[in-house]
C-alpha cells in the first residue's frame, strides 16, 4: 500500500487541502455521514415507531369557520310567483308572505339597489347589497383530531408522514442507508471497473477485444427494465438492488482505467519491471496503478453521488427498498399524494441537496487538484 503514496500523490492531496471550498465541504461531509452512523443515538424516536395520536391533540387548533353573507338576490316574477330565486333564504320567505306591490312598501328591498327588467311573459329582478364590503360571520367548531400526516410541532420538529413516523428519524436514517448503499456500490464499482479496465489496457489485443464487445453488450442492456425483472423475481430488498447496480456501475471506470493503462503501459519504468522479471500482478498494481489513480480518485465522488440520488429515485418510483425503509425518495413520494404536507418535501429534498452539493464540491476540489494542466507553463 506504501506505493500508493507517491511523492506525486502527496503532493496532489495538499493541492486538495489549499482549495477551501473542497476541503470544508469534504470535512462537512465526513461530519454528516459520522452523524448519520450515529442515528440511534441521535434520533429520539425510532423510525419504525407510529405517534399516538391522542397525543397530538394538544398541537391541534380549533378551526374557525368564516362566511361571507353577500346578500345578493337574484329572481324572476311571473304570474305563478317567484322563480329561479338566488339568494339569501330569509329574503325569499319575506318576499313569500307579502304582495310584490307592496315590497318596496313593505321595506324589503332597504339596503337593496333594485334592478329590473321586464321579460316576455315575466318580470326579472336584480338586487345588490348598496354595502361595498359584504358581512362577514365566523364560528369556531370543535378541536378536530390529529390526522396523519401531521405538521411539525414541538415533539416532531420535521412532522410525521402518512403513517404517523417521525420525519426527522426517517431522514436521518435513510440519509444512513443512502450513504452506506452509495459508498459500497461506489467501491465495488471503482474494484470491478479497475480490474477489467487493468487487464483490458495492459495485456491488450485478443484480451482487449473481447472485453471490450462484452462491455459495449452489457451496456447496451437496458438498466431499469433488468432491476424491474430481477426485483419482482426475487422480491425488494438492499441486497437485490445493491447487486442490479453493482452489474452495471462499472462500466464508466473501466473505460477510464483502460485508457490510463493503454497510455502507461509502454512507459519507460513499466519496461524496466518486465526486464527484471516482475510479475504482471505486480506491475499492474504496483508500478501502473498508483500512477493512474487520477481518474479513480476524480470519479469517487460522482459515482457516490450518482448512487445516491439513484437510490432516492427508485424508491420515489416504487422499484428501490422495500416497504417501511427509512427512504427521502419513499417520503417525497407521499409528499405526491399530499400536496400540502409541505414537510415531507422539503426535509427530505434539503437532505438530499445537501449531500449532493458537497459531494460534488468535493469532487471538483479532487478534479483541480489533480488535473496537471494547470500545473504546467510554457517556459
Amino acid at each position: 500500500m506504501a506505493t500508493f503514496f507517491s511523492p506525486l500523490t502527496v503532493k496532489r492531496f495538499r493541492a486538495f487541502r489549499r482549495i477551501k471550498r473542497a476541503w470544508y465541504a469534504l470535512v462537512a461531509l465526513g461530519v454528516i455521514f459520522l452523524y448519520c452512523l450515529l442515528a440511534e443515538v441521535v434520533c429520539p424516536i425510532s423510525p419504525d415507531a407510529v405517534a399516538n395520536s391522542e397525543d397530538l391533540q394538544p398541537y391541534c387548533k380549533p378551526v374557525e369557520i368564516v362566511a361571507y353573507d353577500v346578500r345578493t338576490a337574484r329572481f324572476n316574477l311571473d304570474a305563478d310567483g317567484i322563480g329561479e330565486f338566488e339568494g339569501p333564504a330569509e329574503l325569499k320567505a319575506a318576499l313569500e308572505k307579502s304582495a310584490p306591490a307592496d315590497w318596496e312598501k313593505d321595506g324589503l328591498f332597504e339596503g337593496y339597489s333594485v334592478t329590473v327588467k321586464e321579460r316576455d311573459g315575466y318580470t326579472r329582478y336584480y338586487l345588490d347589497p348598496n354595502e361595498s364590503v359584504p358581512a362577514v360571520k365566523s364560528r369556531e367548531v370543535k378541536t378536530p383530531h390529529a390526522t396523519f400526516p401531521f405538521p411539525p410541532c414541538w415533539s416532531h420538529p420535521f412532522g410525521l408522514d402518512t403513517a404517523g413516523r417521525d420525519v426527522y428519524s426517517l431522514v436521518v436514517h435513510g440519509m444512513r442507508i443512502g450513504l452506506l448503499f452509495g459508498l459500497a456500490l461506489a467501491l465495488t464499482g471503482m474494484f470491478i471497473g479497475l480490474v477489467i479496465g487493468a487487464l483490458e489496457g495492459y495485456f491488450g489485443g485478443v484480451v482487449d477485444i473481447l472485453c471490450q464487445r462484452f462491455t459495449e453488450i452489457w451496456s447496451a442492456m437496458p438498466f431499469i427494465y433488468v432491476m424491474i425483472f430481477i426485483g419482482q423475481t426475487y422480491g425488494r430488498s438492499i441486497w437485490v438492488l445493491f447487486l442490479c447496480y453493482a452489474i452495471f456501475n462499472w462500466i464508466g471506470v473501466s473505460y477510464y482505467m483502460r485508457a490510463e493503462f493503454l497510455r502507461l503501459r509502454m512507459r519507460t519504468f513499466v519496461e524496466a519491471a518486465k526486464c527484471q522479471g516482475f510479475s504482471a500482478r505486480r506491475i499492474i498494481f504496483g508500478h501502473i496503478l498508483p500512477n493512474a489513480l487520477t481518474p479513480l480518485i476524480t470519479l469517487f465522488p460522482f459515482l457516490l453521488m450518482g448512487a445516491i440520488g439513484s437510490l432516492a429515485a427508485l424508491d420515489f418510483l416504487g422499484f428501490g427498498l422495500p416497504p417501511m425503509t427509512p427512504s427521502c425518495g419513499d417520503l417525497l413520494k407521499q409528499s405526491t399524494a399530499n400536496p400540502s404536507a409541505w414537510w415531507l418535501i422539503v426535509f427530505p429534498s434539503l437532505a438530499l441537496f445537501i449531500v449532493m452539493l458537497l459531494t460534488v464540491l468535493v469532487g471538483e476540489g479532487l478534479r483541480d487538484a489533480f488535473d496537471p494542466r494547470q500545473k504546467s507553463r510554457l517556459e
